[in-house]
């Protein structure tokens, strides 16, 4: 494939996330944004982050074990949703267990009360600014104050220098209005690795990391030709559901076999397993 057809990745924003937070040095600055208070050292960060290959759980977010303090971030890029104070609540409480797993001297079930780390939430917004709140509450925005559950999310949306989340949320930036300029191109990687390392936007991380940072934000695929996989197996997957709604139908009002054979298209025995 020639270098003009290779495109950049619909999500090389996420690639980026990724690898920038897996780097001792990065993940242990954003701790000390999230939580200021610890003062953490590379060696007092313990990476938290769930990572599932084979479902589509909870990827792409931070997670770190700190001082004995949970700390969580999650990123919204493109689109501002509230969800992502329910998607951090259910975060939590995967690591809460994992944690308590982990550690078989915590016994939840005895009568005194154990000792877990203190939960710390943000949020990495990357869109278009918008006038955000810097904080979102589980029960206000679900519940309207009316449950005795919750938990507080911190915003972060403000571009700039002078820590790695401004610089991040600015290199998102500079990467969305390339992508506008050239399209999901290789033309609009370079572009945003050049303007990044000029305004001394995570300009050691690119310049130490230059061939990774080039390789991980492209892709051999079409991102066009992979959407329309997708698109096409998920009306396969609706048109399969309404035929197998419609059997169970037809069974339960007791039209014989071979009609429903000849409306549906499947095989006898394919109709018997959904009795």
């Amino acid at each position: 494939m020639t270098v003009n057809k290779i495109k950049a990745k619909r999500k090389a924003k996420d690639t980026v996330f990724t690898d920038l937070f897996r780097i001792p040095r990065y993940h242990t600055e954003l701790v000390n944004i999230l939580a200021p208070e610890i003062n953490a050292k590379p060696k007092d960060v313990e990476l938290t982050t769930l990572n599932y290959v084979l479902t589509d759980r909870c990827y792409n977010d931070f997670g770190a074990l700190a001082k004995n303090k949970l700390i969580f971030c999650s990123e919204s890029q493109s689109t501002w949703s509230l969800n992502i104070v329910f998607r951090l609540f259910l975060y939590a409480a995967i690591t809460y267990q994992e944690y308590v797993d982990k550690h078989r001297n915590i016994d939840l079930y005895s009568t005194t009360t154990q000792k877990l780390p203190m939960l710390n939430c943000s949020v990495i917004y990357c869109g278009k600014d918008k006038n955000l709140p810097e904080y979102i509450s589980l029960n206000k925005e679900f519940w309207h104050n009316k449950s005795p559950l919750d938990l507080k999310v911190r915003v972060l949306h403000k571009a700039g220098t002078g820590n790695v989340v401004k610089e991040y949320i600015r290199f998102c930036h500079v990467y969305d209005e390339q992508v506008k300029l050239y399209g999901y191109s290789q033309t609009a990687i370079e572009k945003t690795i050049y303007i990044c390392s000029k305004e001394n936007v995570l300009k050691d991380y690119l310049e130490e990391r230059a061939k990774e940072v080039h390789d991980i934000m492209f892709t051999l695929f079409d991102p066009d030709e992979v959407m329309e996989r997708h698109i096409e197996y998920e009306k396969r997957i609706a048109r399969e559901e309404g035929i197998s709604d419609m059997i169970k139908n037809m069974l339960s009002l007791n039209i014989p076999l071979e009609q429903i054979v000849k409306a549906s298209g499947w095989s006898k025995d394919k109709i018997l397993s959904l009795q």
